[in-house]
This record gives C-alpha cells, sequence and structure tokens, in this order.
C-alpha cells in the first residue's frame, strides 16, 4: 500500500495508555505524520457497556478521518473488542486494533498457567474467547479483571495503580508466572513489575501491532525518524496534560500538544 510518500497514521485510546503503543511504533518506522487522539471525557472504557465504547470509537475514528489520516490504530485494547470488527466492515482504510498477547505467551511457554490482566469487557467479549480458544495448548489461562487501574494510570496515580496491579498479581502468583498485559495503560508498569517480580515473563501486543503496521503499509525499518507527532486531548485536566506532556517527551522531544473538543474545534495549544 505504500504509494504515499508520506503517511499520516491516527492512534486513538480512551486514554493515554495509547502513548505505550506509539512509543514502540516511533521505533520501528520513519516518514510518518502521527495524530494521537485520548478522549479523556469518556475514559475509561472499561467500565462502559460495549454499545457506549462502539458509540465512543465510532465517534473517534470520524475524527480522525477528518483529520485526513490514511490508517488508524486503535490503541486500546477495550476499543478494538468492541468496534474494530464493525468499522472494517464499513470503511476502506486500513484499520489496526489490540489484542492480548496470549498466542505468544503460550506458544513460548507450554503447560504454564498464565494470567491474562486487562478490563471486564476485554475479557467477558467474545473476541477474546475466540482468540483463546483457538489456541491448540494446555496452558490453564486466568483472566484477571483490573477496574480502576486504566483511570489511576491517566490521573498520575502510579504508585496507587501500582498498589492495585500488585493486588491482582498476588492474587495469581506464583501459581502463575506468565503475566500478558491486557490493557495499553499497563504497560507503564512494566519494568516496576520486573523489579519487584524478576521470576515472571510479560507479554504485551505492542511490538506485534507495530510489526503489522509495517507489514500491511509496507513501511520501512526506522533508520533515521523522520516522523511528525500531534496529541489532541479532548480535556483541560491538568493532571492530563502534564502526564501526556512528561510520556510523549521520552518518545520524541518535538510534539505539538493541543487540548481539543471534538465537537466545537481546538481550545488551546500547547507547543513543546
Amino acid at each position: 500500500m505504500n504509494h504515499l510518500s508520506r503517511h499520516k497514521i491516527g492512534i486513538f485510546d480512551s486514554g493515554l495508555g495509547g502513548l505505550s503503543v506509539l512509543r514502540t511504533i516511533w521505533k520501528e518506522i520513519s516518514n510518518i505524520d502521527f495524530i494521537y487522539f485520548a478522549d479523556l471525557n469518556h475514559a475509561p472504557y472499561g467500565r462502559r457497556s460495549k454499545k457506549e465504547v462502539l458509540t465512543l470509537s465510532t465517534q473517534a475514528f470520524e475524527f480522525l478521518l477528518e483529520k485526513n489520516c490514511h490508517a488508524v490504530v486503535f490503541a486500546c485494547n477495550t476499543a478494538t473488542s468492541a468496534a474494530a470488527r464493525f468499522l472494517r466492515e464499513n470503511h476502506q482504510i486500513p484499520i489496526f486494533g489490540m489484542e492480548p498477547a496470549v498466542k505468544p505467551a503460550v506458544l513460548e511457554n507450554p503447560i504454564e498457567t498464565i494470567s491474562v490482566f486487562a478490563t471486564e469487557l476485554t475479557l467477558r467479549e467474545e473476541k477474546f474467547h475466540n482468540l483463546v480458544s483457538s489456541l491448540p495448548t494446555e496452558n490453564e489461562v486466568l483472566t484477571v479483571p483490573c477496574e480502576g487501574l486504566a483511570k489511576l494510570i491517566d490521573e498520575d496515580e502510579w504508585d496507587l495503580a501500582w498498589d492495585l496491579l500488585n493486588q491482582k498479581i498476588r492474587s495469581v502468583y506464583p501459581r502463575s508466572k506468565v503475566f500478558v498485559l491486557g490493557c495499553t495503560h499497563y504497560v507503564f508498569l512494566k519494568e516496576r513489575i520486573l523489579y519487584n517480580y524478576p521470576d515472571v515473563k510479560i507479554y504485551d501486543g505492542n511490538l506485534g501491532t507495530a510489526n503489522h503496521i509495517k507489514k500491511v503499509l509496507c513501511l520501512e525499518n526506522c533508520s533515521d525518524s523522520q516522523n511528525q507527532l500531534d496529541i489532541l486531548l479532548n480535556t483541560s485536566n491538568s493532571h492530563y496534560v502534564h502526564l501526556a506532556n512528561r510520556i510523549t517527551k521520552t518518545i520524541t522531544p518535538n510534539f505539538t500538544l493541543s487540548l481539543t473538543n471534538t465537537q466545537v474545534g481546538n481550545l488551546h495549544v500547547q507547543s513543546n
């Protein structure tokens, strides 16, 4: 599909977890204009019904289409579960999604007990159950719903987020030492997990998604990054803004962060 001199790729999440996906993609491909949209006014999605998530995801997708994106990444497992299939059936542009990295965890750890940490909606959706049942495995797969964790991360309450996640880990450890992080927010706590539980293996879907995007769009490996980045947040909450700045600076020092409302346009623009 690489007939364009420069791709514009939209990345969408209910919050800031998708920045963990962007960070991985950024390292893999170059010469891309990225637009990252966080629907923080309606976050977190994990506690909402599938119908609500489908509506919100469709609105976010259409917002990115208005920005002339050539492809859209649902950097949110919950939104992928609820909306990606529907939108693919109704639109021609490439739509990439996330799914818990259960397959590599199972294939690389035969007969081990696998723990999947994710939102309740992701874990109860047919998409997840089909993924698990499709694997020829003797592994026991434990589902660990982590309601409230993504919101704590978005609100920059990472110590409280760790306390909550650590409680969840203790409910399965040491019975299980293979963890799948089924929400892009949780990836920000990956190093803390490994520091406190050095004998576990952790899987997430970020690199697999990045490689899939690279393959489908026929993009070259990143050698000298010429990427550009616009961050759009539909909130003026200072906690979200400061955290978005801090995380994004670990990806690139050069970006534009805008506070926007999808109905009435930009409210404020802050450049870095």
